[in-house]
């Protein structure tokens, strides 16, 4: 079975999440706002993380709205204080599920970690004409820098192993089809940011959080991380992240 490679309990996890929120935040909120999210809406956010979204969705939905934030750790959640929004312990492959319940499912960087079956089962969490959205990365952007894409390689030929798609993003319009979903589509976005800045956080964290075990597994040196560690932390470079593919589609009424 698939599995997510970040162990949640990390000492830097949140600041790790904190910097994937700063990243992608602003452009989530867009792609939610144009699916039509308002006023009742009944939500779940499945791996909500450090619930930056899932606290913005019970402000847009209001008091007569209602937001699930369910992730597989409440250790971030459980702080959260919205009337309209339950945490919820919830592993989207292992346990039951809320079936035709939601107007809105929402998920991001999730999926590419599990696969399929984790797009059909938040589908089936939808009721008749209710949405899905899923956020998931397409690495395709070339780096121009062959250290820094060796790097990078090593990173995401770990995660492959544990069940991993690099290019999910692209993929997810089929997936939602296959679903069952109509009116698949999706548009990608790429940030532009700086080393050293609050943005490169998520990435400079990601890579912080598995070194060890790539080192150990000697597919990346300690010399090699700590160059990888320096560039990212340099104000000189610029990066391109990855292309964030968001796709949405429709449950048939």
């Amino acid at each position: 079975m698939p599995e997510y490679v970040y162990d949640q309990d990390w000492k830097d996890e949140r600041e790790r999440l904190a910097g994937m929120e700063r990243l992608w935040d602003p452009g989530t909120r867009d792609v939610l706002e144009r699916a039509g999210v308002g006023e009742g809406w009944s939500c779940l956010e499945v791996g909500a993380g450090g619930g930056s979204v899932s606290e913005w969705l019970a402000d847009r939905v209001g008091p007569e709205g209602r937001v699930v934030a369910a992730d597989v750790s409440l250790r971030f959640l459980e702080p959260i204080a919205r009337d309209n929004l339950e945490p919820r312990e919830l592993d989207i492959l292992g346990d039951d599920l809320p079936e035709d319940e939601f107007d809105l499912v929402y998920a991001r960087l999730v999926a590419e970690h599990l696969g399929g079956e984790a797009v059909r089962a938040m589908a089936r969490c939808l009721r008749p004409g209710g949405v899905l959205v899923l956020e998931d990365y397409d690495w395709s952007v070339d780096l121009r820098d062959d250290f820094f894409q060796r790097v990078q390689d090593t990173v995401l030929g770990f995660m492959e192993k544990a069940g991993f798609d690099p290019y999910f993003g692209r993929r997810l319009i089929a997936e939602m089809a296959g679903a069952g979903l109509e009116g698949a589509t999706a548009d990608g976005r790429v940030r532009v940011v700086r080393g050293g800045t609050p943005e490169i956080a998520f990435f400079r964290l990601s890579l912080t959080a598995l070194q060890d075990t790539l080192i150990e597994a000697g597919t990346i040196t300690e010399a090699e991380v700590e160059r990888a560690l320096a560039q990212l932390d340099d104000p000189a470079e610029v990066m391109l992240s990855p292309v964030m593919v968001a796709a949405s589609g429709r449950r048939p009424r």
